[in-house]
């Protein structure tokens, strides 16, 4: 029999990358999502739907499986209305501790569970400061950050022996199909590719095939557990990102800058919270240096000279 892995709400932009990865490797893919079929362009798995909040018949799905990996989350990408931000925390709160319970009730549970987060939980840093890795303590405040910490501690709750636990704290993942860089390749080609807010705040980023071949190591890398930060070794400030991104997409590599008004006003406007883009993230990680993981996209330069072609 083949090796199972169970991604949680993975019929997303990450899910699909990490399906189409472990399919190829003849693992058995199995998706659990609240949708009644996948997506046509969906890679070789298998369905099973779940209202990611109550025990069900699903919870068999993680009987002897290789590995548990949970996406669920509403979309940060929107206003931070009263309903939005109970909508993101429940989404991902209820999720996570349903799996907790299934895992715990579980004969033979899954070898590892793989939770994501988000390495805006990291204090807002800038300057030349050292960048965060997993060592660091000192946690941001903000809605965003309490929806980080709430989602790990609703991971961390559950104890189950035999079970590695490795929380994602994932940085913007770069991709031509989805997340943030079509957006941001868009805004480059119509000359808008300017530094956004003041340039200086950080951007920790990671390319699409290190978003996979990272997570495909960790299911398999039995010496790593606990926090895990997901970013690529060489962050950049948002003025040098967008710098390549012009030098990549913009004509004539023309780009105009969003002062920080512009992108509060713009931010109403286009649905979504300025904070995604003026938040500083500095983050790195030690876990991955130190456990030899090779990216296969160290620098920002090589990520979108991949992406552009």
């Amino acid at each position: 029999m083949k090796d199972k892995i169970v991604l949680a709400g993975g019929t997303g932009f990450l899910g699909k990358a990490l399906a189409q990865c472990f399919a190829e490797k003849e693992y058995e893919v199995v998706v659990l999502g609240r949708s009644n079929e996948l997506p046509a362009d969906f890679p070789q798995a298998r369905l099973v739907t779940w209202d990611a909040r109550t025990i069900g018949s699903w919870m068999k799905e993680l009987e002897g499986a290789k590995a548990l990996v949970n996406l669920c989350g509403r979309s940060v990408d929107c206003r931070y209305s009263e309903t939005n931000r109970r909508l993101i925390l429940d989404s991902r709160v209820k999720a996570t501790r349903v799996l907790g319970d299934a895992v715990s009730r579980a004969t033979i549970p899954p070898r590892v569970w793989l939770n994501a987060g988000t390495a805006t939980i990291y204090e807002d840093r800038r300057v030349e400061l050292p960048p965060h890795d997993e060592n660091s303590d000192d946690l941001g405040h903000g809605f965003s950050v309490e929806v980080a910490k709430a989602w790990e501690e609703a991971f961390l709750e559950t104890q189950v022996h035999n079970v590695r636990k490795v929380a994602m704290r994932i940085s913007i993942v770069l991709g031509k199909s989805g997340g943030a860089f079509p957006v941001m390749r868009r805004f480059a080609q119509l000359g808008l590719g300017g530094r956004q807010g003041p340039g200086s705040q950080w951007m920790s980023w990671l390319h699409l095939d290190d978003w996979v071949g990272i997570v495909d190591w960790l299911v398999s890398r039995d010496g790593v557990s606990g926090v895990v930060n997901l970013a690529a070794p060489n962050p950049v400030s948002n003025a040098v990102f967008m710098s390549q991104m012009r030098s990549a997409f913009a004509p004539l590599g023309i780009g105009f800058p969003a002062p920080t008004f512009a992108v509060r006003f713009g931010a109403v406007f286009l649905r979504t919270a300025p904070e995604l883009v003026l938040k500083s993230r500095k983050v790195v990680s030690r876990v991955l240096r130190d456990e030899g993981y090779v990216f296969l996209f160290p620098t920002l330069e090589d990520a979108i000279s991949d992406l552009s072609g």
